[in-house]
């Protein structure tokens, strides 16, 4: 068994492992760009995630949309999104007029 401090294991699970996937890529492009350490970026998006959710959300979507790193990979997800969204909306409008359907020929005309 590996002798691992917390901040080792910390640091370990926030640069990641190659091949591992990744939401956007934000912060690692912002590492890279200002010579930092992926986890360090990663950390301070967390924090600023659970202090500021909604703001820090919208700035990593913008981020990942306007970075030419990062954009085709934001784009691709927003589509994939788009699809799953109307996939489900069909499959519910589906399921509704199912339960909601009157069978109209037992109705009797008096």
């Amino acid at each position: 068994m590996q002798d691992d401090t917390f901040f080792a294991s910390i640091k370990r699970n926030l640069n990641g492992q190659p091949g591992q996937p990744i939401v956007l890529g934000v912060c690692k492009t912002i590492a890279a760009r200002f010579d930092q350490e992926v986890w360090l970026i990663r950390l301070a998006a967390i924090v600023l995630g659970v202090v500021f959710t909604f703001g820090t959300l919208v700035v990593y979507i913008l981020l990942g949309l306007f970075m030419e790193e990062t954009s085709d990979r934001t784009k691709s997800l927003f589509e994939g999104l788009g699809i799953w969204f109307r996939e489900f909306t069909d499959k519910v409008a589906s399921y509704s007029n199912e339960v909601f359907k009157t069978d109209r020929s037992s109705r009797r005309d008096t």
